[in-house]
């Protein structure tokens, strides 16, 4: 049974582990990471494509499980462990990048650990990952998608091409959620940043997105009054009564572009 502080949803669906294998493209050899294995449904579809599996699983009593059913096949490799305990770096020595991590992500990590991949997202071929719905959809979101847009989605379209391939109900789960989940695909992107400029930009943009009904310039004027000062002009033109929830992904970093410049300026006096 699930230990509900792990936060995990077994899938009980064959086909929807399979449509997870298809969804990620999972070809005959490829390398992958599945966190969160459970009971072995989506790994028995990926070890069927013939992809070498290393799967990580913090569950003693389920790893005892995934030892005795896996223990005949040569591509299964587990790790009994805390995913999110681990290095950025250390992944490289669970396994052989570029590779391909595709997982039914228990719940209460699925946010935390995608933002800890961001950084070395490029080392990857592609994430396929099973999360709540209104994670993918925050992810995906865009201006548009009103409430739903948000810092999350900005982490999104910095990072990623991104796509919900898959919305899957509750009743294709055990213990069976209370809300909806997604299949999301999500393809690495360069941002034009360097790590660091993208760290800066995803705690700037979350700091402004934080008084969502307020006005952008309201936000600028309280957190960074000295980059309102000496870009006024500008701002008041391109932003006056913009809300920060109406600006698309293209806009924020025109902004934060004029950010860093107003910064550089000031270093540079």
């Amino acid at each position: 049974m699930a230990k509900k502080k792990w936060g995990q949803h077994f899938l009980k669906s064959k086909s929807i582990a399979e449509s997870i294998v298809q969804a990620a493209d999972v070809q005959h050899g490829d390398h992958i990471l599945e966190i969160g294995p459970g009971y072995g449904m989506l790994t028995q579809a990926l070890l069927n494509f013939n992809a070498t599996v290393t799967a990580v699983e913090i569950d003693p009593d389920l790893c005892a499980k995934l030892r005795k059913k896996f223990e005949k096949e040569n591509n299964f490799t587990l790790f009994e462990h805390d995913v999110m305990k681990l290095e950025t770096n250390e992944f490289e020595k669970l396994i052989k990048l570029p590779a391909k991590l595709v997982a039914n992500l228990p719940y209460n990590i699925a946010t935390a650990l995608l933002l800890k991949l961001l950084p070395v997202r490029n080392a990857w071929e592609s994430f396929t990952v099973m999360v709540q719905l209104e994670v993918g959809e925050r992810l995906c979101a865009i201006p548009e998608s009103g409430k739903t847009y948000g810092p999350l989605s900005l982490v999104g379209a910095l990072g990623f091409e991104k796509q919900i391939v898959k919305i899957i109900t509750p009743d294709c789960f055990f213990p069976s959620p209370k809300v909806d989940s997604c299949v999301i695909h999500l393809l690495p992107r360069n941002s034009g940043l360097t790590i660091e400029e993208e760290k800066l930009f995803l705690k700037w943009s979350h700091l402004l997105f934080q008084h969502r009904r307020k006005t952008l310039l309201n936000g600028i004027r309280k957190h960074y009054p000295e980059w309102f000062q000496n870009c006024k002009e500008y701002l008041l033109e391109k932003y006056d009564m913009r809300r920060p929830g109406t600006l698309d992904f293209n806009e924020w970093m025109n902004l934060f572009y004029n950010f860093m410049k107003s910064k550089q300026n000031v270093l540079g006096n």
